[in-house]
């Protein structure tokens, strides 16, 4: 009965581009209509969870540092926190949205503290301008629309260092053709994405199947043709970081009953974490925009 259960589960990944230019501000609406039509229970970000130290440490340390802060000279009345965890959105107000954003803070769960930040500046109409970056014009509106109170926060920076420094190797040490082939694939992803942009459709292109591969190669370094240790540190490392992404993801499902949900994450992350998911919850089906 369980395993017929964990096959009605569904996830779909969309790939974002975090911060657009403002000639572009505007990009993310496609994308919000496509989520608010795919109608998720729950949101999943790429946010670290405020129980991982190190990856807080080495990619939020001065968030890190300010909730640790803050937690030493304020109590959380967690009385109340979980009262207005229980409620829906359109119950409170903004004294508790800022109630709520500062538990978060306290909390070190820096997804839904700037989630609450956020009402608690624009309520839950949203703001009339665009932000230009994913979690205000993506994430916190379709949270919204879909009266979801607490978003889940699964990314992991636990060996960023090592990644930043293989990735400067691999730079460094990359052969010449290698190198322009990295070139070329950044000038046709510069280059193709003019007209989707200029139409407002740059969220959809983003998560067309071969701008996602390109963005995957990339990061991961697979479009070298003559790999040294730096590069297969570099592959090695973005696959470990996208397969502890899933295995949250994953651990998040099985605890939850979530029929339908959703992944909000950098575009590049996409293919590997699909790839991730199949090994560690190949119950789960997964599903891509253009799928």
């Amino acid at each position: 009965m369980l395993n017929v259960f964990a096959q009605e589960k569904e996830l779909l990944i969309i790939g974002t581009m975090h911060t657009v230019p403002s000639v572009v501000s505007h990009s993310y609406k496609p994308l919000l209509k496509y989520a608010k039509g795919y109608k998720p229970e729950a949101i999943f970000v790429e946010d670290i969870s405020p129980e991982d130290t190190l990856s807080l440490k080495n990619f939020t340390p001065r968030f890190l540092k300010l909730a640790d802060s803050v937690s030493q000279v304020n109590i959380i009345d967690e009385q109340r926190f979980q009262i207005l965890r229980a409620k829906q959105l359109s119950d409170m107000d903004s004294c508790d949205f800022s109630f709520l954003a500062n538990a978060y803070l306290q909390k070190r769960d820096r997804a839904n503290h700037t989630y609450y930040n956020y009402l608690k500046t624009y309520g839950t109409a949203g703001s009339k301008k665009p932000q230009r970056r994913e979690n205000e014009d993506l994430i916190f509106p379709l949270a919204v629309s879909m009266g979801i109170t607490e978003l889940l926060p699964v990314d992991d920076h636990q060996t960023e260092p090592e990644y930043q420094r293989a990735w400067e190797n691999a730079m460094e040490a990359g052969k010449e053709g290698d190198n322009l082939i990295l070139v070329k694939l950044i000038k046709k992803d510069n280059r193709n994405c003019i007209w989707p942009a200029m139409w407002g459709n740059l969220g959809k292109y983003t998560n067309k199947p071969e701008t996602l591969q390109r963005y995957y190669e990339i990061n991961s370094c697979r479009y070298v043709t003559d790999p040294n240790e730096y590069s297969r540190a570099v592959q090695q490392l973005w696959d470990g970081r996208n397969m502890r992404i899933a295995e949250n993801i994953a651990e998040q499902l099985k605890k939850h009953p979530y029929q339908k949900s959703v992944l909000i994450i950098g575009a590049g992350h996409v293919i590997s974490i699909k790839e991730a998911l199949a090994q560690v919850y190949p119950e789960l089906k997964v599903k891509l925009m253009y799928d």
